[in-house]
This record gives C-alpha cells, structure tokens and sequence, in this order.
C-alpha cells in the first residue's frame, strides 16, 4: 500500500509529464479527426494542457468533476459546436484523452497496482461526467441556439464598450466560441452603412469561413471582432455584405479582452483615415503613422501650425522633404524620386530648413516635419 509520499511523488512526475502529453494527444486527435482542424492548434493545446491539469489534481486529491470544471468543459463543446466539428468526433477526442492519460499513469514507474485500483473508479466517473457535459452542450447549442448567442454577443459587445474589467467577460467569451486567452483582430466601420438585416447577413456569412466572427453594431459604429479567422476573408465578408465601397477600419491583432479593446481603437483611427482618403479598407498595421496624426495635432498645434503653412504654401519643398524620408534619407535617392538632381534637392532641403526651422537630417524634426505636411495635404 503506497503511503502518503509515495503518492506525491506519483502525481509530482505525471504532472512534469503532462506538457508531452497534452502535445502527443493533440497530435493524435488531428490526425484522427479531420475536423479538428477548424480549431486552431495552439488553443486546442492550451484546451487539452488545462484539462489534464484539472483531472490529475482531482484524482490526486480524490474529489470527483466540480462544476466550474463541467461549465469548462461545456464552454469547449460549445465552441467545437459553433465550428459544425460533430458531436461523435469530441466525444471521441475526449475519450483519447481519458485513455492516453490513463496509460501515462499506468506506465508510471511510481505506480502501483494497489493505486491504479483506486483510480479505476474517479476515471470512469471523469469519463462520465466529460461525455454528459459535451451532450449537453451539443443539445444546448440546437436548442434555441440563434437567440441565445444573439443575446450573450449583445452582452459581450456591451462589455467592450464599457470602461474597466467586467468579471463575466471570459464567460461570455467561451460561450461565443471565443478563445479569452487567443488573439483577435477588430474591424469597425460607419453603422449608417449597415441596418440590422445587413449586420444578421454578415453575422451568417461569417459561418462559411474558419474562425469565429461576430459583429455589433451600435453608437454610429459597425463592429467586428473575428479570432482565427484570415483577416482577407473577414475584409470580403464585410464588402460582399455591406458594400465594396464602404470604409472599413482593421486594428492590429492583439491579445485577450484588453487586446479587443486596443485593437477597436485601432480600427477606429484606421477607419477615419479611409474616409479621409476614400479608401475602402485601411489596416492600421501598414498605415499607422497616417491614421495617429490626427490624436496629435491637439497636443502639437503649437508646434505645428507654422509648419503646416510653409508645406502649404511651398509644396515643392514638402515634396523633397517626404521624399528624403522615403528614399533612403540620401540625396541621389530623393533626386531619382522626384526626378531632380541632387544639388537641387539639397537646395530644397537646406530652404525647408531656412522657412521653418527644422533639419531633415535629425530624427526629431523629419518626424515633425512629416506630420505637419501629412496634416497639411490633408486639408487641402
């Protein structure tokens, strides 16, 4: 009979194991399982990680599935329903990991017979109790299903807009199929754009692509917030939608609730430079300079004004500023641009220097000089 140390020891090294372990059934599940493809690998990991932590800490202390573990594992069924994945596939996913568990303990060094007796009991409950959570999930999901996710996203979309933490935010996040752990990207358009049949469509559409989208629209703005999804999928889901020509914001992907809420502002200053340009999608990624300009005015209008009127009335000699920036910061470069010789473009530079006080060739004032000619072009 093993005592009390003994029985530490054992479940000390099966938890050192359990990272190889989570890895090989994830490995074996997708390739089992052709459906599991739809979730992405390094959620499915964190999926399988946490859930073999949970199951040998109980049989370890001898205490059955708690009911925040059997909500988990509800919320997992659910996301794994939202991705059409079949019933028959996660209740087999979830018996491979009762069983490679089951041999891991089994071929343990540390365990004995008289132990693995004792186990044979908590194991069968554990597979009970997993099976029934996943069914239910799965019968909760047909049932009244479009009213209940179109209330919870309701909710959701209210906890993004609010100020501070909110404690049932992961909870609602795992009941929308959403990964509070994984990254998002937010997209967010004019919501003038888009009556509620159009935002249902896009909600609908967002089924036929990998990934998990939902979309929100209220105070004026239209928003998405996708997680696994190719970002290019999302931008033609929004145009065939809502139109090709209307402006559309990309934030940066970021990750959990904090992330979406970064990520919304992002989209938002991206989404005003589409209108400023009209342009029908601007990713704050490849346009970021652009689109912060305006939230900098504000605190450098001092500085800026009688910068912005030398661009304005000498554009020529803002050109050869953007110019160096883009080309290198050398004088050949900036000439081949503008099709200038070199002398030229030294002249220029040197009577930008003269009319505002601002030499090119520190960091400091190029950069301020770009966004004072940025803002200037932009009011013209």
């Amino acid at each position: 009979m093993p005592g009390p140390a003994d029985r530490d020891r054992f479940w000390a090294a099966i938890e050192d194991g359990l990272d190889e372990l989570a890895r090989g059934l994830v490995v074996r599940i997708r390739a089992e399982l052709p459906s599991y493809a739809q979730l992405p690998e390094g959620e499915h990991f964190r999926n399988v990680r946490s859930l073999y932590e949970t199951m040998t800490r109980s049989l370890a202390a001898g205490a059955p599935p708690n009911p925040e573990v059997l909500q988990s594992i509800r919320a997992s069924a659910r996301r794994r329903a939202y991705y059409d994945m079949p019933v028959y596939d996660v209740l087999a996913a979830f018996h491979h990991a009762q069983q490679e568990l089951w041999e891991a303990l089994r071929r343990s060094d540390l365990a004995t017979e008289s132990l693995l007796v004792e186990l044979v009991g908590p194991m069968a409950q554990w597979s009970q109790a997993m099976s029934q959570a996943v069914v239910d999930a799965y019968v909760a999901q047909q049932g009244g299903r479009e009213q209940h996710e179109r209330e919870t996203r309701a909710r959701f979309f209210d906890v993004l807009h609010a100020d501070g933490p909110h404690q049932d935010a992961t909870d609602l996040m795992r009941e929308l199929a959403l990964d509070p752990d994984g990254e998002f990207t937010v997209l967010v358009a004019r919501s003038r754009w888009w009556p509620r049949e159009s935002v249902d469509a896009l909600q609908r559409a967002g089924r036929r692509i990998t990934g998990v989208v939902h979309a929100d629209a209220r105070a004026g703005l239209l928003t998405i917030v996708s997680q696994g999804a190719v970002l290019d999928d999302v931008v033609a889901l929004a145009a065939e939608t809502g139109g090709e020509d209307r402006p559309l914001g990309v934030g940066l992907t970021r990750p959990g609730l904090a992330g979406i809420r970064l990520g919304l502002g992002d989209a938002t200053r991206a989404l005003r430079l589409a209108e400023a340009d009209g342009r029908a999608a601007v990713r704050f990624e490849t346009d970021w300079f652009p689109a912060v300009i305006p939230d900098l005015v504000p605190l450098l209008g001092p500085l800026l004004e009688p910068i912005r009127r030398v661009a304005g009335e000498q554009p020529d000699l803002a050109d050869a500023v953007v110019a160096y920036a883009e080309s290198g910061f050398t004088l050949r470069g900036t000439g081949a641009a503008l099709t200038l010789h070199p002398n030229s473009v030294s002249y220029r530079l040197t009577r930008w220097h003269q009319l505002t006080g601002l030499d090119v060739r520190s960091f400091a004032e190029l950069a301020l000089s770009l966004v004072a000619i940025t803002e200037a072009r932009r009011n013209t």
